[in-house]
């Protein structure tokens, strides 16, 4: 311990402990007194030699508004307690008080506290270290990137060091290390400093794709020098990238048709590209509508999109009222995605939903309902009815309508995917179309994005339902709709919903088809044939349906089965002691496929059909017996002619 002797200092000091000067009670405590602030301490000489005198300096700052009152400092070295007089200070005004301290007659660290007296919070602190001998003190003076541009990943990046000797000895040569985001780079040869001198090198980096550099320097990094001040040789700094990101930007939002009425869905596409110079990974569109007197929102989803490339996303309504609706996109909502531009992902579409006119004599099933079309409000001309109910097309889906994926939900009766109630943890992928059912007319749905398993279904209506959305649901286990599983091994569960009217459901159709696709991998991995590939049916249990092979690629085979209805089902082997025996709708015995119509067909799996010898072929006997009379019929005539002549 160092106990420092003050010159000058009377026996009136009372001990620290005390916490104040005998001096009659007489100390400064006013509240003008609390906006002074103890502003800089230090020493000078820095590192002054034992048993000299050095300036204590103190820089007292006024914060107030008004003068303060005179004060004093109180300094605490070592052990020893003394104090400075501070004159009344004006507002905004500064001070700098000087306290004449003698070193002690040892080298050591010497402890110095100054604080103003009645003055929370106003003390600082700093450490003086008393050397005989005068010693060097590196520093990094300054470090810096060479190109004033910010820096790019993958191009070389230079840096400059400046190391400066502010002590008053000369340093001997030594080494800098330097690290980048805390992983040690490399080290640079620093020569012999004199005292106040300094020297620069450079070093270099290559970044990576990171958000920010962080390079931090170290100088005399083996403790080489002894220093009088070893607490100064570390310099870091952030430096900023310039990053290859993604820019989402909505382009544009269409509606499918394009003058919609009350009841008739309509298709909203949204265009998204991506403006940026990197990759955006899949995203969401957050979508809002707003029409009269009704609202819905929901989730769609955008895949991954590179540099450059658009992709869209689909989702469904069906306004209730004529008027005005307003339908805002908005694309990476959550900001998930790192974006070059985060101000461009939302856009905001207007349109007319127009009122439609049914005449009196029009039937649901007959396909001829009047429409008024947007020409009629703009006085062009009077009605038209809408080709897609005129009944002079036919009704399926069209490659703008089908496909479309859409992840957007509503417990309403107007959203886009409002028929399943399969919990979204169950399901695998979902892929939507869209197209019109009309009597008549012969439907197909296609789904050509290939996210499930299904890759088309058929039927004919036998009423009209308009514009129908049919949406197959791929899941992870049966679904919730199913109490058991189904007999044999299942390759998928599949729920198909067509409509929310009924379409579904037997008596709104008939002749109802299904192609899906089974993986080739799987059959080979669990064994089993082509010909035991089944689709199963649930209607209060499960029941088979028949099935068979369509084609196959070099990945799927294709399969087709007719169903009576459209709700859930199991893609699965069926076999009874290895034979795949199918009975019921449609399917006897092995090897042997019955038509759609019931009738044997063993061209499937046996070649060509026979022939039944108990089938009848009129039009063929008509021939025979046509072409065995008719020489007949001519020699009998020739016979008269002649008699005749006789």
């Amino acid at each position: 311990m160092i106990i420092v002797i003050i010159p000058g200092l009377t026996p009136s000091i009372v001990s620290a402990a005390d916490g104040q000067f005998a001096d009659g009670g007489n100390s400064t405590n006013s509240t003008l007194n609390s906006n002074l602030i103890l502003e800089k301490l230090s020493t000078d000489p820095d590192y002054p030699k034992p048993d000299s005198k050095v300036a204590i300096n103190s820089l007292v700052k006024n914060t107030g508004t008004e003068a303060s009152e005179p004060t004093n400092i109180i300094y605490k070295i070592g052990e020893t307690e003394d104090k400075e007089e501070v004159p009344a200070i004006e507002a905004g005004s500064e001070t700098l008080i000087s306290h004449t301290w003698i070193t002690p007659d040892e080298e050591g660290t010497v402890s110095i506290k100054a604080s103003l007296e009645n003055v929370e919070n106003s003390e600082k602190e700093i450490s003086v270290k008393v050397v005989q001998e005068t010693l060097p003190d590196l520093i990094v003076e300054d470090l810096y990137p060479e190109s004033s541009t910010q820096p790019e990943a993958g191009k070389t990046l230079n840096f400059t060091l400046k190391i400066k000797n502010v002590g008053e000895a000369t340093a001997s040569s030594s080494t800098a290390k330097y690290s980048f985001n805390g992983t040690s780079e490399g080290e640079i040869s620093i020569p012999e400093l004199s005292a106040g001198t300094s020297t620069s090198a450079e070093f270099s980096y290559t970044p990576g794709n990171e958000e920010n550099i962080s390079v931090t320097v170290v100088a005399d990094s083996g403790n080489i020098v002894s220093e009088s001040n070893e607490d100064n040789n570390r310099m870091s700094k952030t430096i900023s990238m310039k990053r290859d990101l993604p820019d989402l930007k909505i382009e544009s939002i269409s509606l499918s048709p394009e003058n919609p009425h009350p009841e008739e869905n309509i298709t909203f596409t949204v265009t998204v590209k991506n403006n940026g110079s990197a990759a955006a990974e899949s995203s969401e569109i957050n979508y809002d509508i707003k029409g009269n007197n009704e609202s819905y929102t929901g989730v769609t989803s955008i895949p991954a999109l590179a540099a450059g490339e658009t992709g869209t996303g689909a989702f469904f309504w069906t306004p209730e009222n004529e008027g005005q609706i307003e339908v805002k996109a908005t694309v990476d909502a959550e900001n998930i995605i790192s974006e070059s531009d985060e101000t461009n992902n939302e856009f905001t579409k207007t349109a007319t939903v127009y009122k439609e006119t049914v005449s009196s004599d029009s039937g649901n099933d007959s396909g001829n309902e009047s429409s008024e079309s947007s020409n009629n409000n703009s006085g062009n001309e009077s009605s038209e009815s809408s080709n897609n109910n005129s009944g002079n097309e036919s009704s399926g889906s069209s490659s703008s309508d089908s496909g479309s994926k859409s992840s957007g939900s509503s417990s309403s009766s107007s959203g886009g995917t409002i028929l399943s109630k399969e919990p979204v943890s169950n399901i695998e992928a979902k892929e939507l179309a869209a197209g019109n059912v009309q009597s008549g007319y012969h439907v197909k749905f296609d789904f050509p994005e290939g996210v499930t398993c299904i890759t088309y279904i058929e039927f004919d209506p036998i009423k009209t339902l308009r514009r129908t959305i049919t949406t197959v649901e791929m899941l992870k286990d049966k679904s919730t709709f199913v109490s058991e599983v189904p007999p044999g091994k299942v390759y998928k569960y599949v729920n198909i919903w067509v409509g929310n009217n009924g379409a579904g459901v037997a008596n709104y159709f008939e002749n109802g088809f299904i192609e899906f696709k089974v993986e080739k991998s799987w059959l080979e991995e669990n064994n089993i044939s082509q010909s035991q590939i089944t689709l199963q049916w649930y209607n209060k249990g499960w029941e088979t349906l028949a099935t068979e092979k369509v084609k196959e690629d070099t990945r799927y085979v294709y399969f087709k089965s007719k169903t009576p209805g459209f709700s859930c089902f199991a893609i699965t082997s069926y076999s009874a002691e290895g034979k795949n025996i199918l009975e019921g709708n449609g399917l006897a015995e092995e090897g042997v496929l019955r038509n759609w119509n019931g009738e044997t067909n063993k061209s499937a799996v046996n070649g060509s059909a026979k022939t039944d010898d108990k089938d009848k072929n009129p039009l063929g006997k008509a021939k025979i017996i046509l072409a065995i009379s008719l020489p007949l019929f001519l020699i009998l005539v020739e016979y008269f002619v002649m008699k005749k002549k006789i």
